[in-house]
């Protein structure tokens, strides 16, 4: 009985990747003859007894079937992979979403922080080490977009825009911090003084204008109040820094749902295409069909 050792080389679908299933199909056929001349048959099984364990993959399953094709009689062997994506989960996956979450944390750095630029580019840096890692990992192959690589584009994106963003915020800080900031939709809102139960407020005309005095029960006048400023209680001046700083709030919450939403998006197309690891030997019986 003689033994044959057979190299197959199979093309690889990287869209799902590291969660990624691959087929390779071995067909064996006798080339210039028929089926009357050789009657080509299989086992009902595929026989894994000699199969070895691999570090990076695990057969998933096995189907067979026979087939004639041209008037001679065909064979497919059909192994479904499954990638083990225990070692990228830890060593890619995991340090990119601390690295997202990193990210955010740049709005909770102090405007008057000097790191507050440094940190945001480090960031950037990072990812741009984890796209050469990638780019060395995965096989070049420009027919399938891998999601892997889209995520880490989307992160990516946003570690520029939160780049952008610091540096415009540190131009401005230095050259209009100070100047009052005329977008107040972001100022905190403060309540007004309310006087206390013993004081009265009295209004006289003194042909000009009206002024208003705070007085006690008494009579006494405690102060004096002009009638043409209303917002004259807000006695803070609303500068451009402050308006940043409040910004850097918004900016926090709205990059942390973003970073949720897209990591959830991904592991959801990723997962959802997997279909578990079956049983090698559960394959479905022999079937003989007739190809045109």
């Amino acid at each position: 009985m003689y033994c044959v050792y057979f190299s197959v080389v199979c093309d690889v679908d990287i869209q799902y990747y590291p969660f990624d299933e691959q087929t390779c199909t071995i067909t064996y056929y006798v080339s210039d003859e028929t089926k009357r001349t050789v009657v080509l048959d299989h086992y009902q099984t595929v026989d894994m007894s000699e199969y070895s364990e691999n570090s990076a993959w695990t057969i998933s399953s096995t189907i067979r079937r026979r087939y004639l094709l041209y008037n001679t009689y065909n064979i497919d062997i059909e192994f479904k992979l499954q990638r083990r994506a225990n070692f990228t989960t830890f060593t890619l996956i995991m340090p990119l979403l601390m690295l997202a979450f990193l990210n955010i944390c740049i709005f909770l750095v102090p405007i008057g922080s000097g790191e507050k630029g440094s940190f945001s580019i480090t960031i950037f840096l990072s990812y741009g080490i984890f796209v050469t890692i990638i780019s060395d990992t995965l096989p070049h192959n420009s027919l399938q977009v891998s999601f892997f690589v889209l995520f880490i584009v989307i992160l990516l994106i946003l570690s520029v825009i939160s780049v952008f963003y610091t540096i415009v915020q540190a131009k401005l800080v230095s050259s209009i911090g100070d100047k009052e900031c005329p977008w107040t939709f972001l100022r905190p809102k403060k309540k007004k003084p309310v006087t206390g139960d013993e004081d009265e407020l009295e209004s006289v005309s003194d042909g000009k204008g009206k002024k208003e005095f705070l007085a006690d029960v008494g009579g006494n006048e405690k102060g004096e109040k002009t009638g043409f400023d209303d917002d004259e209680w807000q006695d803070d001046v609303y500068t451009w820094s402050m308006f940043l700083e409040k910004l850097d709030t918004y900016f926090f919450v709205i990059f942390f749902i973003l970073i949720v939403l897209t990591t959830a998006v991904f592991f959801a197309v990723l997962l959802g295409n997997t279909s578990g690891l079956a049983d090698p030997q559960a394959a479905p019986p022999v079937t003989t069909t007739v190809a045109p």
